[in-house]
């Protein structure tokens, strides 16, 4: 606001005041309008609706596989070997109902399902991109983090992520670490 503002002539002077948090104006590319300003979760916060929408165990994981197009459960299932049944079935569910993703059924025998992402569901992918990059600076960080001695434990914790799969086409999938 404030580069527009600048601009079109304005001066910083002529720009809105910012919020006063307890150590100055909060960022306002953190918080660029009053939905940011919430004192507590509400779900309408951005913010809230967007980590709401991949929470939950595997819930990337069958985000980043219908990434890719439509894909029938069984499909989705092969792709993800180490999910159960029940726990797909509801993050699908989930999905449908949030509308992220739509379930398709196509006439003949056997009836065949298939799950694919809708507009919605689409605008998840840069917030996957950059969730998979934080987690890569944090798993890297150094420090006294208790994820440090799970990584010493698994001597290839690269070996998990096969390269060139899900929305991060460039480098290795996410690992199935859900928020």
């Amino acid at each position: 606001m404030l580069r527009a503002s600048i601009a079109h002539g304005h001066s910083q002077a002529d720009a809105p005041a910012a919020h006063q948090g307890e150590s100055g104006p909060w960022d306002r590319e953190l918080v660029p309008d009053a939905a940011g300003e919430t004192r507590e979760p509400s779900a309408a916060c951005p913010v809230e609706a967007a980590l709401g929408a991949v929470s939950g165990r595997w819930t990337t994981l069958v985000l980043r596989e219908l990434m890719h197009g439509p894909r029938s459960y069984g499909g989705l299932r092969r792709a993800l070997p180490g999910l159960s049944d029940k726990v797909l079935s509801d993050r699908l569910r989930t999905l449908v109902d949030l509308g992220l993703a739509e379930r398709r059924e196509t006439a003949g025998f056997p009836v065949r399902t298939t799950y694919t992402l809708t507009a919605r569901g689409l605008l998840l992918r840069p917030l996957l991109v950059e969730l998979y990059r934080t987690g890569r600076g944090l798993l890297a960080a150094p420090g006294p983090d208790p994820a440090d001695a799970t990584l010493k434990r698994d001597p290839a914790p690269e070996a998990a992520c096969a390269p060139g799969t899900g929305p991060f086409a460039s480098g290795p999938s996410d690992r199935g670490v859900s928020p």
